[in-house]
């Protein structure tokens, strides 16, 4: 965040709301970075893609250039994808793949002097078109390749990385039980130093060549990168996503080993699916889904990626909180990726004012956002600032954590979470609070203040049988007049102390369904008496992955 931006926060946030205590005053200075969405580009429907999707993607990699036996570096910029990119702001960083490979790429490299003149070539390519960076994707190599791959991945940084330009590399997939000479010219360690970036290229674990099934599985994604994240740093990995899939004759693959499976893209599964009549399934430890249909009397199995298995894969990428992913390739995809690529970014990048503040727009300098619409509408009626905070995002689409297989627009602030229910427009329940206070205790059941107790038949404290939890006092009294049920769900814990991970201080709390109630003594007798906590804030630093 900028000086001057830091500036406006402190000042909106020290006159924007009397009702935020002092530790209460995070906002967009946490809020979560970008993640890098990277595609590989090769040819024919690679560029309708890239026209159609231009602004999901952050960098392109077009296959340009190849390294020749000879040492020479051969192919052409193609200026229509280029420009084109470059007039969208979508990095170019355009990748060399080799034609020599195992010991006459190994003599290759050995020569200090087409190593130079490799160098030499790549540099004056990226300066002539403007590039970015430039990718290496040097394959089919040995083990006796790694130090000469390494030194030459060097030579490469040191020449390009003070000038500004990315230094990147495709890297086959290592695990630790890794052994194969193909993947052992891939030392992570020794090459970490002169990369800024890394597609580990988490695809391929059953080829065309081999045994069918699913050619990029979870299971093994997460291996690999329990592998990698230690040796090249998370903040430099994207992990490799396939778009296509592969199509395999089982039954002519008993009698002839040699018989390859085909390359299949998303569209090409579905007609698959439609002219045979084919059967859908899903390997859950995988993630992966898979068509069975026959043709001429001969059985095929094709196993190939959709919107779940993308998903399974973006959660991996969360967990492992890498820079980002990169997809081979454009054109292979089906529609329904798109929406899913468009949720990796939360929107919590701050925008620029949209307009003057109307009845149905205000936007929020302290954190860069905008209200609008029906959102603005419900904020407005049930308690504005001091109840739901600040934006923290703008609208997007998210699926819900509550509702497995659904999706809904969807806008966070400090305190909570607006959710858009189209099934009950027209009514007051058209927009709802997210259950953050169920979302951010889940795993906590079992603790003592989270279990259901007795109804204690005690006067001025209500029970709710539907959670086994009571409500007295000054959380009752705020509860019954800032918006009850209806607001803040029931409660699910009884009141109890908590240290507030912001300030150190304990504070007695206690968790409804939507949110959780704070007691603070020095606000007595004041309506800040009772604050809401930030489950909103919470949420939203919990995807720091992004």
């Amino acid at each position: 965040m900028s000086l001057k931006f830091k500036i406006i926060a402190i000042i909106s946030l020290l006159f924007g709301s009397l009702f935020l205590s002092s530790w209460e005053t995070r906002s967009a200075e946490a809020a979560p970075p970008i993640p890098l969405r990277w595609m590989y580009y090769v040819s024919g429907k690679s560029y309708d893609s890239l026209l159609a999707n231009a602004g999901n993607i952050d960098v392109v990699s077009p296959n340009y250039f190849r390294l020749s036996g000879n040492g020479t570096v051969y192919g052409s910029d193609k200026p229509d994808v280029t420009a084109f990119a470059r007039g969208r702001n979508i990095k170019i960083v355009p990748m060399i793949q080799n034609d020599p490979v195992q010991g006459e790429f190994n003599a290759l490299l050995a020569d200090p002097n087409k190593v130079k003149s490799i160098i030499d070539t790549i540099d004056r390519q990226i300066f002539e078109n403007g590039y970015d960076g430039y990718q290496v994707d040097f394959e089919d190599l040995t083990a006796a390749s790694e130090p000469l791959l390494t030194n030459f991945m060097k030579a490469l940084y040191e020449r390009l990385h003070p000038k500004g330009k990315l230094v990147t590399m495709a890297l086959v997939s290592r695990t630790v039980t890794s052994t194969s000479q193909f993947s052992a010219a891939y030392n992570y360690s020794a090459l970490a130093p002169y990369l800024d970036m890394a597609t580990i290229m988490t695809y391929d674990f059953h080829y065309s060549g081999g045994e069918d099934g699913p050619v990029a599985p979870v299971d093994w994604q997460q291996r690999v990168m329990d592998y990698a994240v230690p040796r090249l740093g998370a903040n430099k990995i994207l992990l490799g996503m396939p778009f296509y899939g592969y199509d395999w004759n089982l039954t002519k693959r008993q009698t002839d080993k040699s018989v390859r499976a085909v390359s299949r893209g998303y569209d090409e599964v579905m007609q698959l699916q439609k002219t045979y009549n084919g059967t859908f399934g899903y390997d859950q430890l995988a993630q992966t889904p898979y068509l069975d249909y026959t043709n001429n009397g001969e059985k095929h199995k094709v196993w190939f990626e959709n919107v779940a298995s993308l998903n399974a894969k973006f959660d991996l990428m969360k967990r492992q909180q890498v820079k980002g992913m990169a997809a081979w390739r454009l054109g292979f995809e089906g529609a329904d990726f798109w929406p899913a690529i468009k949720n990796l970014i939360v929107p919590t990048k701050p925008v620029p004012r949209p307009g003057p503040d109307t009845g149905f727009r205000v936007y929020f300098p302290a954190t860069g956002h905008t209200l609008i619409g029906t959102f603005k509408n419900y904020w407005d009626k049930f308690g504005g600032l001091p109840q739901f905070g600040y934006a923290w995002t703008e609208e997007f689409q998210e699926p819900s954590p509550s509702e497995p297989g659904k999706t809904f627009t969807v806008q966070y602030f400090e305190r909570n979470r607006f959710e858009y229910h189209p099934e009950f427009a027209g009514t007051k329940y058209e927009v709802l609070l997210g259950l953050l206070g169920r979302q951010v205790t889940q795993g906590r059941e079992n603790e003592a203040p989270f279990k259901p107790v007795a109804n204690p038949n005690q006067a001025g404290v209500n029970f709710y049988p539907e959670t086994g939890h009571t409500l007295g006092g000054a959380f009752k009294n705020y509860w019954q007049k800032n918006g009850d049920l209806f607001i803040y769900g029931y409660p699910i814990s009884q009141e109890f102390q908590e240290v507030n991970p912001s300030d150190g201080k304990t504070y007695t709390v206690q968790y409804f369904e939507r949110n959780r109630f704070e007691f603070h003594p020095e606000f007595a007798g004041t309506k800040s008496e009772v604050l809401m906590g930030l489950l909103g804030n919470q949420i939203m630093i919990s995807k720091s992955w992004l």
